[in-house]
């Protein structure tokens, strides 16, 4: 296996922007391309420096370096990214990260970008994966609820009273509060209802 800073053409011990702004390049790069290969080397070269730590200069050189460790994903860098609106930083980390790694949190973080960039259907397919991972987890299961409610258009439609009664409007409500206007309306000069 070639050294995975070779792949990324960058120098031993480059700062984690190096790292990322490499990435980003050579990714784009081989999608245009269609070289799923290259691609392939290039994630495998990028987990393990992620894995490392940039500034790392550890690579021995020696057998398969994307099979010799397991990854535990930090996710303080995407939150940080997203914090501060760098959606399309924190959607490249995120995607960055193996699929074998990608634990609650992570289709969490999916949803939340997906989410700020209004893709509300995708956004809670992840939300619902990251609760049933981890459904212990409220804020999962509030991101859901939250994203569900504003793709159904934030209306509820089974509302009750504590005593058992639906509550809100009805037909009698909406046609009471006409008539009522109407009345109102006459005494000033206008009329909403002709015909009354």
């Amino acid at each position: 296996m070639r050294n995975p800073y070779e792949v990324l053409g960058i120098p031993h011990g480059a700062s984690a922007d190096q790292v990322n702004a490499a990435y980003r390049e050579l990714m784009r790069k081989y999608q245009d391309e269609g070289d799923s290969r290259r691609i392939d080397e290039l994630n495998a070269a990028y987990d393990y420096i992620v894995m490392q730590g940039p500034g790392n200069t550890g690579y021995s050189g020696a057998g398969n370096y994307n099979s010799s460790y397991t990854y535990t994903p930090d996710y303080s860098d995407i939150r940080a990214k997203i914090n501060s609106g760098r959606l399309d930083d924190a959607q490249m980390l995120l995607d960055g990260i193996p699929e074998s790694s990608r634990d609650a949190q992570w289709y969490y973080l999916k949803g939340t970008v997906q989410q700020k960039r209004g893709w509300l259907e995708e956004a809670a397919k992840n939300f619902a994966t990251a609760s049933n991972l981890d459904p212990s987890n409220n804020t999962y299961k509030m991101a859901y609820n939250k994203v569900s409610n504003a793709r159904s258009g934030g209306y509820r439609t089974d509302r009750h009273r504590s005593d058992g009664e639906k509550k809100g409007c009805s037909g009698c409500d909406i046609c009471t509060g006409l008539l009522c206007a109407d009345c109102c309306c006459e005494c000033f000069g206008g009329d909403i209802i002709p015909c009354c």
